[in-house]
Parts: C-alpha cells; structure tokens; sequence
C-alpha cells in the first residue's frame, strides 16, 4: 500500500477500506462537475499516485479526461494494484454539495461491499458503486496530435463568453484561426456572432491552418466548466477536433475536454 496520513476511522465507514482519501469539496466538486458535462457515471481508476477518469458521452462525440494526483488530496491511501470504481456522478456531485467549500471530504471504499462510504461533517453516506464492467468505455484513446495544426493559450472567461454567445444565434459555430488570431464564429437565420482573440490578448498563439465547424450542443456545455479565473489550453485543426485543457487542484489535476468537428458536405 502507498499511504500519507490516514484519515480517523468512524462507525460509519469501513474498518479496513480498500481505498480512503480526504480532499477538500471545492476540489471534489471541481473534478465531479468536469465530468459530469458529458456523462452520468463514469469508471474512476484509483492508483498509489491518484485518481484517472477517461468517459465518452453515448453519442461518442465529447471525451472527458480526468487526473487528479495523491497531493491533491489531503490523506490518500490506495492499493499498490490499483482498482476500478464504478461511479454514479449524480448521487456522489449531491452528497459533495452538501458540504460548504472547502470543508474536508472523506471518501472510504469498502471492496467487500462495494460500497463507496462518504463523510462530511457529520453526515455519512453510503454510495452503492457500479459494477465497473458495465459502465461503457470509451474507445482505445487516438493520437490525435497529426490532426492539431494550431493552439491558443487564452483566458477561459473570455472564450466561455465567445461559445455562449454563439449559442444564442445558432446551433453551431466556426473556429479557427486567421492571420495571428483565433476566431469565433457563428451564422444564424437572421443574427451572427464574430469575435476575434489577436495574438497579443493571448497567452500564447501558433496560428497553424486551422477551420472546424462544432456542435454547440456540446461546445456550450463544455465551455461551462472551463475556468473563469485562469487560461485554458486550446488545440484544433482542420476539420479537426478541439481539444480544451487545464489544470485544477492548484497543479495537482488536470481536466482534458475533446469535442468532435461537424463535418462539412462539399
């Protein structure tokens, strides 16, 4: 077993738990709602170095790749082996939000009953996980690195507010860049939305060839969680996916969002 602190033991919690962690719920609410944009539950990997999560949405078109290391938490305590919990994001986000920000989260994992015991305060709570085997997979991850012609490292308020507006005149957007700029674009039946990111109000720009056009069904949705206090990594392409990351936990995690293009009929 890799251990730090362990957390206090209670009446309510397993006496031996295969898996027994402590964070805070700002940084549990963070990573829950991430993945929540895109599915209801999800398979989350517990590793002697952290949390994983891949998911794909039933339509296969938006990923959702979680990682949040053992430093995130504040007592973290899993098997050298590693295990698979099956997680109903629904019933885990509302036992977390109960909790007021910042307060101690314990999440302790029974094998034998497979039961996911939670602790806030004075609440206790016993999660009935799923069986990991029937939660769908996504595919085998696609280097999609060939198909990345272009990046932007820009705030993530801003773009949010580019994906929203957009939302408002259509059902779909443009994206992609023009000389040093990264574009917005979205045409309705009668109002439009352009916005324009030039080079010097990004963090960082490579205005490779780069137009797609996406579902704002989706881009809206993952334009929601991204933050509004910090950058967000941008990679897209031509007729390409785009690819939408940054980090939470202060460092110690990292949310990847992975939208498909709509394709166009030349």
């Amino acid at each position: 077993m890799t251990e730090t602190t362990h957390p206090a033991t209670d009446a309510q919690s397993p006496t031996d738990p295969a898996f027994d962690a402590i964070a805070d719920s700002d940084t549990l609410a963070t990573a829950l709602d991430a993945l929540a944009v895109l599915v209801d539950e999800c398979v989350v990997r517990v590793e002697p170095d952290g949390l994983a999560v891949d998911a794909m949405d039933p339509a296969t078109v938006g990923m959702v790749s979680l990682s949040l290391g053992a430093d995130a938490f504040d007592a973290y305590d899993a098997p050298d082996a590693g295990l698979r919990l099956g997680i109903p994001l629904d019933r885990l986000r509302d036992v977390v939000g109960i909790a007021d920000a910042g307060q101690p989260v314990r999440l302790a994992f029974d094998a034998e009953s497979r039961m996911l015991h939670v602790r806030v305060g004075e609440l206790a709570y016993t999660l009935a996980c799923i069986d990991p085997d029937a939660v769908r997979s996504p595919p085998d991850r696609i280097d999609l690195a060939e198909q990345y012609t272009a990046s932007a490292t820009l705030d993530g308020a801003g773009f949010a507010r580019a994906v929203d507006a957009a939302d408002m005149v259509a059902d779909h957007l443009a994206l992609g860049t023009d000389a040093d700029a990264l574009y917005v674009r979205a045409d309705g039946d009668t109002d439009s939305v352009e916005v324009d990111f030039p080079g010097e109000d990004c963090a960082a720009i490579d205005p490779g060839p780069a137009h797609s056009l996406f579902s704002l069904q989706y881009l809206a949705s993952v334009a929601d969680a991204l933050p509004s206090d910090r950058d967000v990594d941008l990679r897209f392409g031509e007729e390409a996916p785009i690819e939408a990351g940054f980090d939470i936990a202060e460092g110690d995690g990292h949310v990847t969002f992975v939208v498909s293009p709509r394709m166009t009929v030349n």
